[in-house]
């Protein structure tokens, strides 16, 4: 029963942040290309400043980009805010569930730094709340006027963010972990330095005077930070299904290469200025050099025991189960957190683990299981469990 409840929790939790997530990075993207295909209007109009025509359903739309103006404010003005807040409150809930109840074993990787249940989830946080100060304090025009500047102290800032977390979490509660720093930042970028800004502007307008245009351009350069977000994000949110980044020992090379290359080609979509598109080559030098990292293996020199006899067979396998794998995937389990096998995975039995093959290999060969290694699998049990599912 405990088991279907947390399924169905998860389930809803995940649809939720799922449809969420479409609506606020499908409004963007479509802002995005908006703001790239607006043309000077044929016939010159009072305050407006782009055009666009679009057609969709048997019909023709016309959309003009005005600038807020005393004595044209419309009555009724659509905000989009609340897409971005759904995403992450609906995000927030899904990490918190899955990475901080459960002793944080998602979390917490033992033989990094050996973290409480309490410490990790208040570490955590504390990351996710300072970045946003560190993050704003280097976007702060006041204090730095250079933009360049800014930007290489970003980059340093979340190359060291993304190398750190890895050597302190386990490698998916990092990645998540990173897209819920990135996230936070978007939707603070949106409530604290996006929405003011521009209802500053309009209350000014109704008020008779004509608006401070430099509050929208500040504005405007959180919003276009935030369109940079989405590819890593969007990534991030996919990696727990795939160990073979988030568990290879270049975790962090792979993570900030796919963020500088997404970014890359976020920059293509939306630049007017076709030199800049060959961003695409360097862009797609990056997925290769992903590729090519991804597939260096790594041999751990720690292990000292005896390697795995020539010929495996099923009852030297069973010892390594019994010892590394049962503590959670057995009819009667052990551990403190998984009451009942997690995903109603079961191994103790030959046919049991032929049924499981393919996700046993996935899962063992790029160390996601044991999770976070709490049993202590050595890197001689792995291959010798790996060589004799091969055969099966």
């Amino acid at each position: 029963m405990t088991s279907a409840i947390d399924l169905w929790i998860e389930y809803i939790l995940r649809f939720s942040h799922l449809v969420a997530g479409i609506s606020w990075i499908g409004s963007s993207f479509y802002f995005i290309w908006l703001d790239s295909s607006f043309m000077p209007p044929e016939n010159p109009r009072h305050n407006v400043e782009g055009e666009v025509y679009m057609v969709h359903g048997g019909f023709y739309y016309q959309v003009d980009k005005r600038k807020i103006y005393p004595g044209e404010i419309p009555k009724t003005l659509h905000w989009f805010k609340w897409e971005a807040t759904l995403t992450w409150i609906t995000g927030f809930f899904l990490f918190a569930f899955l990475y901080y109840l459960k002793g944080a074993t998602l979390l917490i990787n033992p033989q990094a730094l050996d973290l409480t249940q309490m410490q990790a989830i208040g570490l955590s946080l504390g990351l996710i709340i300072g970045s946003w100060f560190v993050y704003d304090l280097i976007w702060n025009a006041n204090l730095i006027k250079i933009k360049a500047i800014s930007i290489f102290l970003s980059l340093c800032y979340f190359v060291a963010m993304i190398y750190g977390l890895t050597r302190i979490f386990s490698g998916r509660g990092a990645f998540i972990l990173m897209g819920v720093i990135m996230g936070s930042l978007m939707l603070l970028n949106v409530w604290v330095r996006i929405l003011p800004g521009q209802a500053k502007m309009l209350k000014e307008a109704l008020a008779g005077q004509v608006p401070d245009y430099s509050v929208s351009l500040k504005s405007k350069v959180r919003s276009v930070h935030n369109t940079y977000f989405i590819f890593p994000v969007l990534f991030i949110m996919l990696s727990n299904h795939y160990p073979g980044t988030y568990g290879h020992p270049y975790n962090w090379i792979l993570l900030i290469i796919l963020s500088v290359s997404g970014a890359m080609v976020r920059h293509t979509m939306v630049t007017k200025n076709t030199k800049e598109r060959w961003l695409l080559i360097p862009a797609a030098i990056g997925m290769m050099a992903l590729v090519f990292v991804s597939s260096i293996q790594v041999k751990s020199n720690a292990n000292s025991e005896m390697p795995p006899p020539s010929q495996v067979d099923f009852a030297y396998v069973r010892t390594i189960v019994e010892a590394r794998c049962q503590r959670c995937h057995s009819t009667h389990n052990t551990d403190e957190n998984f009451k009942v096998p997690p995903k109603d995975v079961v191994l103790e039995t030959e046919e049991q683990l032929r049924k499981h093959k393919d996700l046993i290999i996935k899962q063992v060969e790029n160390k996601a299981m044991p999770l976070a290694n709490l049993t202590s699998m050595t890197d001689n049990e792995r291959e010798a469990l790996i060589k004799w599912m091969k055969t099966l």
